[in-house]
């Protein structure tokens, strides 16, 4: 048992010393061979390692719709994303960085990249917009105002989390007013 707990101490230790040892490069190069090579910048693939330590790899300027928005050792860029039919560019591409791409006007997408279509923007009765819809938000109508535009009978509205404290403080409540009440009534009767 004890030699089995030893060589357990001993796998673990390697292990931990292995894993921790620093690096002979430093945080801006590569380790290529028995090399360590300088990263290219960004806008800019590697073609060819370097050829003594801690010397410039042999880089190239991002082609034509690819980039690269950091230091790296990729053999080639990424290719820029293309606008959809119902998005506009907000940026172009450039060799560090994608196209930038939103939703057009009277739509909008609330997904991060927006992955799927944009929907149309909600519109709101006269004088009830309390934000107006942009590419990442649908309009926010007011609910409460009566057609007279004047504030209407408002109701407590609740949801989600809100909802569940709500319930819970309010049976907690009963609980101790049921528990008050038998315990005053247990009291008048000793």
């Amino acid at each position: 048992m004890l030699v089995h707990l030893l060589l357990l101490w001993l796998l673990l230790r390697v292990t931990v010393c292995n894993e921790s040892s620093p690096s002979p490069c430093g945080t801006d190069e590569f380790q290529s061979e028995t090399f360590c090579c300088q990263l290219c910048p960004a806008g800019t693939h590697l073609i060819k390692s370097c050829q003594r330590n801690h010397s410039e790899s042999e880089c190239v300027p991002c082609e034509l719709e690819n980039f690269m928005n950091h230091h790296n050792r990729e053999s080639s860029c990424f290719r820029c994303s293309q606008c959809r039919h119902d998005q506009e560019e907000v940026s172009e591409c450039s060799q560090t960085a994608n196209r930038k791409c939103q939703c057009k006007q009277g739509t909008y997408c609330n997904s991060e990249n927006c992955v799927e279509k944009c929907l149309p923007c909600s519109s709101c009765p006269k004088d009830r917009v309390i934000r107006q819809c942009n590419a990442t938000m649908d309009t926010l109508c007011d609910t409460f105002k009566s057609d007279s535009g004047t504030p209407g009978c408002h109701c407590l509205c609740l949801s989600g989390p809100l909802t569940v404290i709500v319930v819970i403080a309010a049976v907690i409540i009963i609980i101790a007013a049921v528990i008050a009440v038998i315990w005053c009534v247990l009291k008048r009767g000793e």
